[in-house]
């Protein structure tokens, strides 16, 4: 089977979160790109190549979480230089409209949206760090953000920030 993807992907310019489920466990993951065909998630889920995976997300340009059923087609665990480690996943059966407005997104990128931004509309943002910095902190609250959670990994912590469009 052909892993490599046969449609334009989009790279995402900020940190998209999204939650992907693993056998009943949720992930916090950053979408690095996006296709009609699947996306780059990066994150340290440990995931079998193959397995079957559940990834809900915001879709960019339409303020509505989709549920996206995948496969893990490809795991990255030594990146190279450049590259982050993560899961390439593969999407299945597909909504033709959902398929669409990713479709939309790869092709054109961001536009101003047609309608405005749902009051109820949030936007996540995931920080490695290797120990609090309160002056940074300080900073992102000021621009709105709110510390969320904060998981400790090998290397240091992950904070979840999360704030209100």
């Amino acid at each position: 089977m052909n892993e490599r993807r046969q449609t334009r992907r989009r790279s995402l310019p900020y940190v998209r979160s999204a939650v992907l489920d693993v056998a009943g466990r949720k992930h916090v993951v950053a979408v690095a790109d996006l296709s009609p065909e699947g996306a780059f998630l990066a994150c340290g889920a440990d995931v079998e190549a193959g397995a079957a995976l559940v990834l809900r997300m915001v879709l960019p340009r339409d303020g509505r979480e989709v549920t996206l059923p995948c496969r893990v087609a490809r795991r990255v665990e030594r990146p190279a230089q450049g590259q982050k480690a993560g899961l390439a996943v593969r999407f299945v059966n597909l909504e033709a409209a959902v398929i669409r407005r990713i479709e939309e997104f790869s092709m054109e990128g961001f536009l101003p949206a047609p309608e405005p931004t749902p009051s109820e509309h949030y936007e996540y943002r995931v920080l490695e760090r290797r120990e609090l910095d309160v002056e940074e902190l300080s900073h992102l609250g000021l621009d709105g953000w709110l510390l969320a959670t904060t998981l400790a990994t090998t290397d240091g912590l992950r904070l979840v920030l999360v704030r209100r469009l």
